[in-house]
């Protein structure tokens, strides 16, 4: 790295080409070095306050587009504004934002209270654009370990899983679930939530592209109520969004356990409550619930 050189350095340089200097040329050449000094800290760009590039659209004009375009309006803008994308989600403490004409007009720390269906239409009619949303990569980090409970492709080896129960649409669903305390959120089969009638795709829902285990998949991210019971028949519920996974049997979700139907992870857990005691013996999962001080 250069470093600017001292008025002192100056003067002994132009003394070595130069010889002795008397005091007023020794005076010019002072004067000489602050004024180029300061010539360069006008000259000097200061750094620009880094922009939103992308435009919205009308609702009007997202709906008119086939899904796989609504998909590349969404990840073409991620990728345009990554840098200021990443800088919001630490500046708001965010997993997901929402932006329009440039500004947050919505952010959470958690999926669990990402916008339904009237919320994002709420912000359609209230800016007359339909919003970009973007999810922090963190919703994504999941880490496979190796023992689990249902049984996995590996000879010998089980995933744990709980019972747990989904509702939407006046619509209930009940799966067995593989608990992995490695991923954040929740992951299910579009298609399978699908048929059961507890989410309904609608044309002005966001679509991403994300990876996982270095495979691209299609998801929605659609709120539905979950509930957790245990064996006396106690249960509790907490409204999170579920990252709802196009083309299930084929996504890399499913590559470990292709009888999979559910990921649960440790953050809906954590806002339940539970305790949970893992019998390796039996293969199976205890729920119970403490008392939550208030």
């Amino acid at each position: 790295m250069a470093y600017p050189m001292t008025t002192e350095t100056l003067i002994q340089k132009v003394r070595d080409e130069l010889g002795t200097l008397d005091a007023k040329s020794e005076e010019a050449v002072a004067t000489a070095a602050k004024i180029l000094h300061n010539a360069e800290t006008i000259q000097t760009p200061q750094p620009s306050e880094e922009k939103f590039l992308s435009k919205n659209i009308t609702l009007e004009e997202y709906v008119a587009l086939p899904r796989p375009e609504r998909r590349r309006y969404q990840d073409e803008a991620e990728k345009l504004n990554q840098r200021w994308v990443e800088k919001q989600f630490k500046k708001n403490n965010a997993r997901w934002i929402m932006v329009v004409d440039g500004q947050v007009v919505g952010h959470g720390s958690t999926l669990q209270d990402f916008p339904d269906h009237d919320e994002i239409l709420a912000v359609c009619e209230s800016t007359g654009k339909y919003p970009f949303a973007f999810l922090s990569p963190s919703v994504f980090a999941i880490e496979e370990v190796p023992t689990k409970w249902h049984a996995t492709q590996e000879h010998g080896d089980a995933y744990p899983a709980l019972t747990i129960t989904l509702y939407g649409n006046r619509n209930r669903f009940e799966t067995e679930a593989d608990l992995d305390t490695g991923a954040v959120d929740c992951y299910a089969s579009l298609e399978l939530l699908t048929a059961s009638g507890v989410v309904k795709v609608q044309n002005e829902d966001f679509s991403w592209t994300s990876e996982h285990l270095t495979e691209p998949f299609v998801y929605f991210s659609l709120p539905l109520l979950l509930e957790l019971k245990n064996e006396a028949g106690v249960s509790r519920q907490r409204r999170t969004a579920v990252i709802c996974v196009e083309d299930w049997r084929n996504s890399p979700f499913v590559a470990i356990n292709p009888d999979r139907t559910f990921l649960l992870g440790r953050s809906v857990l954590l806002s339940l409550q539970p305790r949970l005691t893992l019998d390796f013996s039996a293969k199976c999962t205890e729920v119970q619930f403490s008392e939550i001080e208030s």
